[in-house]
């Protein structure tokens, strides 16, 4: 691999990185070096749209950017940056066009800090392009990467060592609140027991079924962009699954994509030797943003290095202007000079006005200054104001959905407890939000009573309704539909 000195900015730091490494960025760093950084999908408007082969690159652009607007959910007050990857379909005269905008409004508040520290930022992108790097030791083939982060999870399929699709996955943050368990304990929740039932301690079994419908739920939505996938690229399936999670793995896993259908996928960990785990995904990022120097690739940044102002259409414009202002001014110069010795009583007061003036120039700036501050200071204002609310919204969200989950798993624990005390099998439960729970209950023939003591048990733990729509017979066994109502 290529290793280029690069900066390297997060959204509330930069740091320096060379040769598989990071350090703090000097005052030189921080002028001269390509910089990069990677965007948040949830940051972005994302649409995808076709385009006929015939069109040229400079009508693909246009036809693309007008698309967007009026198919993307764009606000037409606010400026974007929009780029986007293009497909080849081989079955089809069309390009497949998935196409990216990134509000400048969005992206200085993202990148408020960092800006603070570097003015420029050369190459923005989405995190799933990363992986095109490690196309360099790995063989080209029809990979399934996944990264699970705390704040952006997502998954990227390449064909053949090419990016084809991604898919936006549920954060760590999300499945913690989900489960109940603390954001510090999910990393090694997943990777020590993962979805072995077995490796779970008797009083967290309740919490397996919630990762485990956590999981699949994830699992579902990838697949199910993986057979979007096959009839336009001709996608024939997965060779390999590499997890970037820390070095870890998901015991288990596998046995969640053979369900949908991926039998026999091998899964392994991204890991970097002699680095710690929550460093490999950065390095991994930086190691592909110092690759893109000088390469044509996709570019949302709304605060690119400007060209120096002789090369700018602008300075070519001020130069031959202060040429022609120049050219014009030496015959009234000539002039003055042939009749200066009549005129020195109007230089003299020439020589007044102006330092008058530069006088009332002096007190217009620092007024300038002064109102340039004081809106400085009431925007300030007005976005700790904004913060605040979005604070207190989010602690409220966030109490209501932890009130909602403990009620839904206490609904699991009692109906499971009531199961278990007279020995009744399931073959489906699903559950209703926090108010109900449909339950197909089977039992041996001769403990048909046992499915009336299951709903009384229920009944007496305070639930409002419990009915059964059919008690059926089949082959000594009866299979009872029960639906529970808090």
């Amino acid at each position: 691999m290529a290793h280029n000195k690069i900066l390297y900015l997060e959204y509330d730091h930069t740091l320096t990185y060379s040769n598989g490494s990071f350090s703090q960025s000097s005052t030189h760093d921080l002028k001269e070096l390509f910089s990069g950084a990677i965007i948040p999908l949830s940051l972005l408007n994302i649409h995808t749209l076709k385009l006929p082969n015939h069109l040229s690159d400079e009508d693909q652009i246009i036809q693309v950017e007008i698309r967007m607007f009026e198919e993307g959910n764009l606000n037409s007050d606010e400026e974007y940056t929009i780029d986007f990857i293009r497909h080849d379909l081989p079955a089809e005269e069309n390009f497949l066009f998935e196409v990216f905008a990134l509000s400048h409004t969005k992206a200085a508040d993202y990148f408020c800090t960092a800006l603070t520290h570097s003015r420029v930022i050369d190459l923005i992108t989405p995190g799933f392009m990363v992986y095109e790097s490690l196309y360099d030791i790995l063989p080209k083939q029809n990979d399934l990467f996944i990264y699970f982060g705390e704040d952006e999870s997502f998954a990227s399929i390449y064909q053949n060592g090419s990016y084809i699709a991604h898919r936006s996955l549920e954060t760590l943050t999300s499945i913690a609140v989900e489960t109940g368990f603390e954001l510090a304990r999910i990393t090694s929740i997943l990777s020590e027991w993962g979805l072995l039932e077995d490796r779970y301690p008797a009083e967290e079994s309740g919490k397996f079924v919630l990762i485990q419908n956590c999981l699949t739920r994830n699992v579902e939505r990838l697949v199910h962009t993986i057979n979007q996938k096959r009839g336009l690229f001709g996608f024939t399936g997965i060779d390999h699954l590499y997890l970037d999670f820390q070095g870890n793995i998901i015991p288990g896993l596998e046995s969640v994509f053979d369900a949908f259908g991926i039998h026999d996928v091998q899964i392994s960990p991204l890991t970097r030797p002699n680095h710690k785990p929550q460093e490999w995904h950065p390095l991994l990022c930086a190691e592909y943003l110092s690759q893109r120097i000088g390469e044509k690739s996709m570019n949302l940044s709304p605060f690119k290095r400007k060209a120096p102002w002789y090369s700018r259409e602008s300075g070519r414009f001020l130069a031959i202007a202060g040429m022609a202002l120049f050219i014009a001014l030496s015959i009234p110069l000539s002039l003055m000079w042939m009749i200066s010795n009549e005129e020195d009583h109007k230089e003299q007061l020439q020589y007044t006005l102006e330092q008058q003036k530069q006088q009332t120039s002096q007190f217009s700036s620092i007024l300038e200054n002064k109102s340039k501050l004081l809106a400085q200071h009431e925007n300030e204002i007005a976005k700790i104001k904004e913060e605040i609310v979005l604070i207190q919204g989010a602690q409220e969200t966030a109490d209501l959905i932890s009130q909602m989950h403990l009620k839904r798993q206490q609904f699991l624990i009692d109906t499971t407890s009531e199961l278990g005390r007279y020995h009744l099998g399931t073959l489906i439960m699903e559950q209703n939000g926090s108010k109900e729970m449909q339950l197909h209950v089977i039992a041996d023939y001769r403990k048909r009573d046992d499915i009336a003591k299951l709903m009384s048990g229920l009944y007496t733990r305070g639930y409002q309704n419990v009915e059964t729509h059919e008690i059926a017979l089949d082959n000594k066994m009866y299979n009872a539909r029960v639906k529970v109502t808090r």
